[in-house]
């Protein structure tokens, strides 16, 4: 892996060098790609939007003024494109009959939990996979969704709730 800085790989993918972006696209795709997971709620649409998420930074890396500030810049963009497809898929399946959630995380995990991860509103399954699942300390999630520490802890207090009264439910199928 490139031991430069974000500062210095943006820098050179400024100046035409793919193998430097290329080093950007390796130290941040796996926060893109949970940034799309938590606000799609699927796996396929994630990888499809994470991967349209680092052409566009391809193509405005020089509209970056703080190579350093990389990480945040393109999860902004990931966010933005994430909620785009959103809106589009909730257009379109207006009309459509509803389909059931697809799974989130591993193959190896537990169905129930996955489907009511999938189940959260967007608000709440951002921060709970961004902290649960990816590992992130409260302060980054907070930077990543450039909202307060407490606002996260109050997210992730709400989704945890949310998702006990989903598994506990008597009769409920998701």
């Amino acid at each position: 892996m490139d031991e430069r800085s974000d500062k210095d790989l943006a820098a050179a993918s400024c100046e035409g060098d793919r193998t430097a972006y290329a080093g950007l696209v390796r130290r941040h795709y796996g926060q893109v790609f949970l940034v799309c997971l938590g606000v799609l709620g699927n796996g396929h649409d994630a990888e499809d939007v994470a991967q349209d998420t680092l052409i566009k930074g391809f193509q405005r890396i020089r509209q970056l003024r703080d190579g350093s500030q990389f990480g945040g810049w393109i999860v902004a963009i990931a966010r933005n494109l994430s909620i785009n497809c959103l809106r589009k898929r909730k257009t379109t399946e207006k009309a459509l009959v509803p389909r059931p959630p697809e799974r989130v995380g591993d193959e190896s995990g537990d169905e129930d939990l996955q489907r009511a991860v999938a189940r959260l509103p967007g608000d709440l399954r951002l921060p709970l996979v961004m902290y649960y699942f990816d590992g992130q300390d409260v302060k980054t999630v907070a930077r990543t969704l450039e909202m307060s520490t407490s606002g996260v802890y109050l997210k992730l207090r709400t989704a945890v709730k949310e998702l006990h009264q989903m598994l506990t439910a008597q009769g409920d199928t998701p």
